[in-house]
């Protein structure tokens, strides 16, 4: 309303000095951002890399980014922000979301930047310079990496790379926890869940551990579901008892030492992916979760539901998808 309307087709031109990006509320979408970060920091070194988020815990999850110069939160520090974020005129902002988002589209208003990008979406045009166009089951990692097709076009520059999880306090419990671990070829399994759909039940995960006696498992939860991780590590003799991990590099590192991992369509799929850890990933009968979010380890297997719900999987499918994944191994 308050700015001429842009059509979204213009073309980056100019020195290419300092990146904005704004961060995903979600961790599984922010853990495939970092493949973006990687790449940009690796062609463009001296470029100036700072990232806006939306959410405490997205915040503290990148604040120890070696690749990233300055993370800001938008709903604190507000004098930092103002200094040092909207007194910046940056090269490029990119808008990773595909989806409507107003906080979004007011930070993209408000922070300077000659050229600014986003997908297209019907609540996009006209606000940005540049409206990459991709199909929308295009896996999210690949969207966010268009990004290096608008600054260099017609260029091979795009670099493979794996996400990565910035690091993070490790405490002294886990710490000896993966040592211990380190050679004993374990099996895990995650059996949290963002949203009620993508949980399989304490009582499935029981039932498979229990047909892998020369198995030993290691179970993930989040701090909501300790009472059925410590349920199912009691019942189950093959299950090692794990320390409490207080953050999501914490588990990666545990992650890192794990045979294969079992784990709903969760932000773990991406955790299993910076590590390259064998993944067998049970996932709701929804197209856009097997699609934009599906696994990025070299080796995986994937559970689909005949329904929208998780638990609907049956232990014999996940039990079939197991042994492929090991036969797969050997």
């Amino acid at each position: 309303m308050l700015s001429r309307p842009k059509d979204g087709s213009a073309v980056f031109s100019g020195n290419l000095k300092s990146i904005v990006i704004l961060a995903s509320e979600r961790f599984g979408d922010t853990i495939l951002l970092t493949v973006l970060i990687r790449q940009i920091r690796q062609l463009f070194p001296d470029v100036r890399l700072d990232v806006v988020t939306f959410r405490r815990t997205i915040s503290d999850f990148l604040a120890n980014d070696k690749h990233i110069d300055r993370v800001f939160y938008s709903k604190s520090g507000y004098a930092s922000y103002l200094k040092h974020l909207l007194a910046t005129q940056y090269d490029v902002l990119l808008n990773p979301k595909d989806s409507v988002s107003f906080n979004f589209i007011l930070q993209s208003k408000l922070i300077q930047a000659r050229f600014k990008v986003a997908h297209r979406h019907q609540y996009h045009e006209g606000l940005y310079d540049h409206l990459i166009d991709l199909d929308y089951y295009t896996h999210v990692s690949l969207r966010n990496s268009a990004l290096l097709d608008v600054l260099v076009p017609e260029s091979s520059v795009r670099n493979s790379c794996r996400p990565y999880l910035p690091p993070m306090a490790v405490s002294e419990a886990v710490h000896d926890f993966i040592f211990r671990i380190a050679d004993a070829g374990c099996v895990g399994v995650n059996i949290s869940a963002g949203h009620a759909h993508r949980y399989w039940g304490q009582s499935n995960w029981i039932s498979l551990i229990s047909r892998y006696p020369g198995e030993t498992f290691i179970v993930f939860a989040a701090p909501c579901d300790i009472v059925q991780k410590e349920a199912i590590e009691s019942e189950c003799g093959n299950v090692m008892v794990s320390p409490f991990t207080n953050n999501l590099y914490e588990a990666g590192l545990i992650t890192e030492k794990l045979k294969i991992l079992v784990t709903p369509d969760t932000s773990f799929v991406h955790v299993a992916a910076c590590y390259n850890t064998p993944l067998v990933g049970l996932y709701r009968n929804r197209i856009d979760d097997r699609t934009r979010f599906s696994p990025l380890s070299d080796s995986y297997e994937l559970v689909i539901s005949s329904s929208e719900k998780v638990s609907d999987i049956s232990v014999d499918d996940v039990d079939s998808s197991m042994h492929c994944l090991f036969g797969k191994l050997t």
